[in-house]
């Protein structure tokens, strides 16, 4: 057992056994629990708003967004709080002689982990986002939707043991962080129709993170809970359940994608604090507002006539 007392063999059996080939195909999945994915899967719930296929209005969608982003606030939080240290070997990526050379950034940021390791953001976040979705979504019944999310979640949580880059306790840990607080949250928005206040208590957990640790990541964070508030507020009454046609969603897609695109060149010139959270919070009001500057759009955009 390690000198920190989280070790119980089951990363450095499951690590040990696993040849690169599988080592890159968990990478591969754990991008499922990954923060972009969950903040582009909770995008894409919102700005659709898909009443055919996948029984959800936009209120929903914005609450399956928030919880993404309450869960980077969180685990900054904790992380900093605990400042437990990952396996040996975490930072050290599998030798895959045959990666070329422009592809081997990619494959070491996949199959890696950095910084504090307790406990596990992605099993936190799998477990807060995919619970989410399951709560929210109206097709199926609630036990398949659990099941799929249970499953999701069970195998993010043990690609994280196989890629070497978490103790046992650490996923355990996240899971159960991560389903309490969604419970917490699912009862404060009233069933995700509330979305708002899932942002206004990320706004509070992100401004006492501060006082456990300013960084980079956690001014951005607090950056992004403030403008998803504060768009939410603008834009609440105008952002209609569903959209009004497919044009609407497509450029509410479009300017989602600016606005996240926008947000990663920011954090790529690892700005200055205050520069970071401006950043954070226009790129969090454009996805907010997307929907509604979807609609006005198209209302503003004559139809061509048949013929």
């Amino acid at each position: 057992m390690p000198p920190n007392g989280r070790g119980v063999g089951i990363t450095e059996m499951l690590h040990g056994a696993a040849d690169w080939p599988v080592l890159v195909l968990f990478a591969l999945l754990t991008q499922l629990g990954d923060a972009w994915f969950l903040f582009a899967l909770g995008g894409f719930l919102y700005v659709t708003g898909d009443r055919r296929w996948l029984g959800i209005d936009r209120r929903r969608g914005l609450f399956v967004l928030g919880v993404a982003l309450s869960y980077v606030v969180l685990i900054g939080v904790l992380k900093n709080a605990f400042m437990l240290p990952r396996p040996p070997g975490a930072g050290e990526p599998p030798p895959v002689g045959w990666v070329p050379p422009v592809l081997e950034p990619a494959l070491t940021s996949i199959t890696t982990g950095d910084g504090s390791g307790f406990p596990s953001g992605h099993a936190l976040g799998t477990t807060m986002v995919w619970g989410g979705v399951a709560l929210v979504l109206d097709r199926g019944s609630s036990r398949l939707r659990l099941g799929l999310a249970t499953g999701v979640v069970a195998l993010v949580s043990f690609s994280r043991l196989v890629l070497g880059v978490h103790y046992a306790v650490d996923v355990v840990a996240g899971v159960a962080v991560g389903g309490g607080v969604l419970v917490g949250l699912y009862r404060l928005a009233d069933g995700g129709t509330a979305p708002g206040r899932v942002f206004l208590l990320a706004v509070v957990v992100g401004t006492v993170g501060l006082f456990v640790g300013t960084t980079l990541d956690s001014v951005m964070a607090l950056g992004g809970a403030v403008g998803g508030w504060l768009g939410w507020r603008a834009v609440a009454e105008r952002t209609p359940v569903h959209p009004a046609d497919r044009r609407a969603a497509i450029v509410a897609v479009v300017v989602v994608g600016a606005a996240g695109a926008f947000f990663g060149a920011v954090y790529a010139l690892t700005p200055s604090l205050g520069v970071g959270f401006l950043g954070a919070v226009v790129a969090a009001v454009g996805v907010v507002a997307a929907p509604a500057v979807g609609e006005r759009l198209v209302d503003l955009t004559p139809r061509r006539s048949p013929g």
